[in-house]
């Protein structure tokens, strides 16, 4: 990497994200690095006045702060250069996704298909996509531009997978299934994996209800490492735009989860239901079949939801409940012991009392 600093706030700027403070017209910028490692020539973020030891101390060229660090940041110059924003974090994803990200090419796999590729004479391939070693591909699948099928994994037949997404290694996308633009899905993960459902007979011997469905996945969705998405028993499951899910999550048959929701490790939904847009969930949520989560919830502390959630709001707990309420009763639980106490010293005064 090898920028003027110009650019960089220029970019930012297009992205929304302003950067605050003179930027000289010949400002170099060799990489973009964590500010408790960072050097001379480096670009760094800080916004917590415990990180300013750091750049003080390391003088890395650029350091991109919180607005309410600027009296503490004026001496740097000229080593360094402080530039101000309201949103540190945003302005660090916006930076290392287009100067330091993840260099796939680095890989230098023989392409853009690799030839121990094994490709379906069906298939559609845009040019600029790249298909790295020992991938199949099924019949009819079509391969959008810029996209990367990575080592191992198994695209199906029928699948439609759109421009600049990501296909970890030893992934699979089953038959059927639609992957949006800039989508990610992480190494190990199954997308279109078989629905869970079965019938019973008397015996209680379970029988299989075939689940032909598929899975939908909408635009810059993330699916992170040994995900498993469940194909639809009919129809569709879907996910919305945006949407990032964590490790280790499961999405079972017939749900549909809205757009920019976060979901934590080991989030785990049963069928059919459905989580509304700008859901977050911490980690080992779990919510049952058929229920419905709104708009901008909040679910914490291992929340298990097993009836609908119709307000926005935090909430937590198995049943779910309004977090405030979910502190007061736990602050209440931790005295129990210390009330039976009292109550059975009472019960023993009123006893005697009586005698």
């Amino acid at each position: 990497m090898n920028v003027q600093l110009g650019e960089i706030v220029a970019a930012c700027q297009a992205a929304g994200v302003p950067l605050e403070g003179e930027v000289p017209a010949d400002w170099p910028v060799t990489g973009v690095a964590a500010v408790q490692s960072c050097g001379p020539g480096d670009l760094v973020f800080a916004d917590k006045a415990a990180l300013l030891a750091y750049v003080l101390e390391r003088k890395p060229a650029v350091v991109i702060a919180a607005r309410n660090l600027r009296d503490a940041l004026t001496s740097l110059a000229p080593v360094t250069l402080a530039l101000f924003t309201s949103n540190v974090a945003l302005a660090h994803a916006i930076i290392k996704q287009r100067y330091a990200a993840r260099n796939y090419s680095a890989a230098d796999w023989e392409g853009p298909v690799h030839p121990s590729a094994v490709v379906h004479p069906t298939a559609s391939i845009d040019p600029s996509a790249t298909v790295e070693p020992r991938v199949v591909i099924g019949r009819n699948t079509r391969i959008g531009p810029r996209a990367r099928i990575m080592s191992g994994a198994v695209i199906e037949h029928d699948v439609v997978i759109g421009s600049d997404t990501v296909v970890h290694p030893n992934a699979v996308v089953g038959y059927g299934c639609m992957l949006g633009n800039e989508v990610v899905i992480g190494a190990g993960s199954i997308i279109g994996s078989e629905g869970f459902g079965f019938a019973q007979d008397a015996q209680r011997r379970s029988h299989p209800i075939p689940q032909t469905g598929r899975v939908v996945i909408g635009d810059r969705v993330r699916v992170g490492a040994n995900n498993t998405i469940d194909r639809a028993t009919y129809a569709e499951t879907r996910i919305g735009s945006g949407t990032k899910f964590d490790n280790l999550c499961h999405v079972a048959h017939n749900v549909d989860i809205g757009e920019d929701c976060l979901l934590t490790a080991m989030f785990c939904i049963a069928g059919s239901s459905q989580v509304g847009n700008r859901v977050i969930a911490s980690g080992q949520t779990g919510i049952i079949d058929h229920v419905k989560v709104c708009d901008d919830v909040v679910l914490v502390h291992r929340a298990g939801v097993v009836k609908d959630i119709d307000q926005p709001g935090a909430h937590a707990s198995l049943p779910t409940q309004p977090l405030d309420d979910y502190l007061r009763n736990t602050a209440a639980a931790r005295k129990n012991a210390e009330l039976r106490k009292r109550v059975a010293e009472l019960e023993k005064a009123l006893a005697a009392a009586s005698r």
